[in-house]
């Protein structure tokens, strides 16, 4: 196999660089907060946490707002909708793969899809975005 052949073979991961995500003068566990579903943030505004721990708050997203039908809706822009399914993910590095047959599942019901290709969505996450997705090393 050429060196050429063995580039191509290699399979990139993408994940959200949280310390890029914070040097951007944002809060990665603000953010975080408010992906979470109408519910979980009525409880938090309830307990009067304003930001409190992204690791937490994706576990939650993880077992709770992303089983929700609204966490992804088909309306979604496709940055928004990988940003969400990375932190439903509690951020592990993701495929083009995963992340298409992620939302493909999210989106099943819609009867006109998105262009999910493996093409866009490498571009989408390696062109600079302000979510900070890109590959993993």
């Amino acid at each position: 196999m050429s060196d050429e052949q063995t580039a191509e073979a290699v399979v990139h991961r993408y994940a959200i660089d949280v310390k890029a995500f914070e040097a951007s003068g944002k809060s990665f566990a603000f953010t975080v907060r408010n992906r979470r579903c109408w519910q979980c943030q009525q409880a938090l505004d309830e307990m009067e946490i304003v930001i409190g721990d992204a690791k937490e708050h994706m576990k939650e997203i993880a077992s709770c707002c992303s089983t929700k039908p609204d966490y992804l809706l088909p309306g979604t822009p496709l940055t928004e909708a990988v940003f969400r399914l990375l932190l439903a993910n509690g951020n592990k590095p993701m495929t083009a793969e995963d992340i298409r047959d992620g939302l493909g599942t999210a989106w099943s019901s819609v009867l006109y899809m998105k262009d999910l290709s493996d093409d866009l969505l490498v571009r989408l996450v390696e062109t600079e975005n302000s979510y900070r997705i890109g590959p993993v090393n």
